[in-house]
């Protein structure tokens, strides 16, 4: 996890460093803007990449049955403002409605769901804080309005954190292997060990 502070003078819009900053960088980098912090994300694991193709695999099949226009896409950059300055995420996989999707648009401002496939860097506190990345992250996506649930989904065994909101309480519940991942809003329900499918993992 590289890290790279963002100017915190006042008047300094940390958003425009980032995004002036990201115009200077390869297309296959991928940064994040983590309280006034650019933070580059390691690359990620062969495992890590077939996990996200499976969960966007299946939540698109149960979207598309449901007659959803939500779309679930990999590594969309979303803008947490206004209800959390200094961040711009970039999940995994998230949920968006693609009947508001614009030519263009490189960066959204919400999603109904958000997944991150755990790395061992998502576990480090950031610099001058006592949270773990990953922590705030979740906490971010719990404060966007639109968002229904947030998947914390581990690598190494088939096991992941499911938070879902019900009215304006969140829930968080451990899953893992035969349990099932019902996300009913998605029209979703599977195997934790289906989005293992075709991975070393699901080989035991």
């Amino acid at each position: 996890m590289t890290i790279l502070e963002t100017t915190r003078a006042p008047g300094i819009d940390p958003h425009r460093n980032f995004w002036d900053f990201i115009g200077t960088r390869p297309d296959e980098e991928k940064w994040e803007l983590v309280e006034g912090q650019i933070v580059m994300q390691a690359r990620p694991s062969l495992i890590h990449q077939v996990v996200v193709v499976n969960l966007q695999r299946l939540l698109n099949e149960s979207l598309e049955r449901s007659g959803s226009s939500w779309i679930a896409i990999h590594d969309p950059a979303i803008d947490l403002r206004p209800f959390i300055t200094g961040h711009t995420y970039v999940p995994d996989v998230a949920v968006i409605d693609a009947a508001s999707i614009e030519p263009d648009q490189n960066v959204v401002e919400g999603c109904y769901l958000a997944a991150e496939i755990l790395l061992p860097s998502d576990h480090r506190k950031l610099p001058g804080t006592r949270r773990t990345k990953i922590d705030v992250k979740r906490d971010g996506y719990e404060a966007l309005p639109l968002c229904q649930a947030v998947l914390l989904i581990e690598q190494k065994r088939p096991a992941l954190t499911l938070s879902v909101r019900t009215g304006e309480t969140w829930t968080r519940t451990r899953l893992t292997g035969d349990d099932r991942l019902v996300l009913p809003g998605f029209g979703l329900d599977c195997a934790v060990a289906d989005l293992y499918a075709r991975t070393p993992v699901a080989r035991g």
